[in-house]
Order: structure tokens, then C-alpha cells, then sequence
């Protein structure tokens, strides 16, 4: 599975630099083996999770398979495991393309295009093949970048390579990012196009509300963990306890702290089974872990910073609660 890991492996880095999505790969299919011998000496085929969802990865081992019998072998493998099968490449004919498309049958092309209608994704030639509609959320990156200016934490002025460095990204989704920008009127190039420097067209609270509308929860997932490591309690107060805070909204029952998707998965591996939860019990640690890593927002003690306020409003806005609304509306205030 040597060519098939190298290529799996670059459509993770696609991804992430291109859309700021996580594609992690979770080792072989264990159902490979109850596929017909002919699919099983065609192809490589992976389990993966993409933005949350169980996906499976195919590639050829040698070769290029005929475009029917691809397609055909790929529904066999799709209706056999019950997930999204996504076909990863390292060539793609344009009549192939536009059968594949037809179809709706994901596919990646590693640095050059991507199609994965289960996230509701177009991209061709490292450029987006469809306009965004303005009602879609954005995506993690863009979010990201937007919520840094809102906290001032980006020079005044935005440099694509300075922001780049800052974020740690690449040049990539720096395009992407300047896509969604521009397909909302939010940004404006031409006035220092020489300088390729960036010039957003709002500001402060006219920007906030401008894009609120456009911007996902960061919650990912919620977890309740039975006697937490330390390194648990030193991450920033979420939700309700960050609420509470700032605010006089009484606190939770269960303590909230925020932890981002990539150090989660790193940390879980140091719990034990018995210490996640499905649901909250007396004195477990509510963990949200978000899209993003979260930011701090130092208060009287180092131990009860709290996550920024846009991301606070945004994780807790549906909350059918009064009380929960009245204080978020002390925190509206004070982010704008």
C-alpha cells in the first residue's frame, strides 16, 4: 500500500492547506478482505474521517482503471461498507471528470482538484468551480482569519504572507480564504493591488455583523471526563462556565473548558476508556472540543481564562434559555 499511503498522504495536506479541513486516516479496512478478489487486487482501500464523517479512501495499486468499471467497482465497495468512498488519484482525464461529477462520486486529485459533494465541496485546478452562496457558513479558515481581526490579534496591515505565518498557513488557503472574502464584498484588493496588501471593507462592529451570519458553532463535539488530568483544568473556560465568568449568570453544575480538535486528538490517547462519558455525571469536566484551537482570554487567574467572546456568542447563541440570552447580551455588548 506503498503508492496508496503516499498518495492519502497528500490529499491530507491538500485538504488542510485548500479547504482547512482534517483528513486523518484510521489504518486499513477490515472488511477488504470480504470484497471480491478482483476489487481487492485493483485497489487500496483506507478508513478515514473527514470533518467528522466516516469516509473511505480507494486508490488504484496499478495503473489506470477503466472509467465503468471504476465507477461500478466503487458503488460495490460503497454499498458494502455504508460510508462515502472517496476515489484519490493522482491523474484525471477531463471526460472522466465530468462523468465522475454526473455521478456525484467524490474524488481527489492531490494539488489540483477535489469534489466531495458529502461536505458540499467543488474545487477544480486549485480554484473554486462554483461561486459560494453567501448563506453557507464559512469555512474553518476563513472563520479563523476573521475572528483574529476581531480580536486586533493581525498587523493593521494585511500582508497575505504576514497573516500566512501568523496563522500557520499556506499560501493556499490564503487564496481560499481571499475567495470567500471577496465572494461576500468584505474585502477589497484594488486599492493597494500593487502592494498586495488586503483591506477589509468593514470594521469593529459593522465587520462582526456582517459575518455572524456566515459563521459556524466551534463546538465539534461535546465530552464529560471522570477525573480529568491536570492539563485538562489548565485549558480555557467554555460555554456556560465562561459565561458565568463574566456575567452574573450562576455556574453550571459541570465545569466547561474548550480544547481544539488537533491537540484532542493527541491528549485522548493518554485517557482511559472509563474516564470519557456520553453524558454528564457530579463532578466530570464538560470538554467541547472545537474546530479550532480556541484563544484565552486572560482574567484574575491563570486557571479561569476563559475562550474569546465571538466564539463564546457562537457556541452558546441557540441556547434556548432566557437566562442564558440576557447574559449573552452583556457580552454582545462588550464585543463590539
Amino acid at each position: 500500500m506503498k503508492d496508496a499511503h503516499n498518495l492519502f498522504n497528500q490529499a491530507i495536506t491538500y485538504l488542510h492547506q485548500t479547504l482547512g479541513e482534517d483528513l486523518v486516516q484510521e489504518g486499513a479496512w477490515e472488511r477488504g478482505a470480504q470484497l471480491p478478489r478482483y476489487i481487492a487486487q485493483t485497489y487500496d482501500i483506507g478508513k478515514a474521517r473527514l470533518a467528522g464523517i466516516e469516509v473511505l479512501l480507494m486508490a488504484n495499486k496499478d495503473g489506470v482503471q477503466a472509467l465503468p468499471a471504476l465507477l461500478k467497482q466503487r458503488a460495490l465497495i460503497q454499498k458494502e461498507a455504508g460510508v462515502p468512498v472517496i476515489w484519490v488519484g493522482d491523474t484525471l482525464q477531463a471526460y472522466a471528470r465530468k462523468e465522475m461529477v454526473a455521478r456525484r462520486m467524490p474524488f481527489i486529485i492531490p494539488f489540483k482538484q477535489v469534489y466531495l459533494p458529502p461536505l458540499g465541496v467543488e474545487f477544480q485546478e486549485r480554484a473554486l468551480a462554483t461561486s459560494v452562496d453567501a448563506k453557507e457558513k464559512l469555512h474553518v479558515a476563513t472563520q479563523v482569519f476573521l475572528i483574529n481581526v476581531l480580536l486586533g490579534n493581525l498587523p493593521d496591515t494585511l500582508n497575505p504572507k504576514e497573516i500566512a505565518a501568523h496563522l500557520d498557513y499556506s499560501l493556499m488557503t490564503m487564496t481560499r480564504i481571499k475567495s470567500e472574502l471577496m465572494e461576500h464584498g468584505w474585502l477589497d484588493v484594488g486599492a493597494y493591488k500593487n502592494e498586495r496588501i488586503w483591506r477589509l471593507n468593514l470594521q469593529g462592529s459593522a465587520l462582526w455583523d456582517a459575518v455572524k451570519p456566515c459563521l459556524q458553532n466551534p463546538v465539534r463535539k461535546r465530552i464529560w471526563l471522570r477525573n480529568p488530568h491536570d492539563k485538562f483544568l489548565q485549558l480555557p473556560l467554555a460555554g456556560l462556565s465562561a459565561l458565568a465568568e463574566q456575567t452574573m449568570l450562576g455556574e453550571p453544575q459541570n465545569v466547561v473548558r474548550a480544547i481544539g480538535e488537533m491537540e484532542w486528538r493527541s491528549t485522548q490517547k493518554e485517557l482511559i476508556a472509563e474516564q470519557m462519558l456520553p453524558e454528564a455525571i457530579e463532578g466530570a469536566l464538560e470538554l467541547e472540543v472545537w474546530r479550532y484551537a480556541p484563544w484565552r482570554t486572560q482574567h484574575k487567574q491563570e486557571r479561569n481564562d476563559y475562550v474569546d467572546p465571538y466564539s463564546l456568542l457562537l457556541s452558546l447563541e441557540d441556547m434556548n434559555d432566557d437566562r442564558v440570552q440576557i447574559a449573552l447580551t452583556e457580552i454582545r455588548i462588550g464585543a463590539k
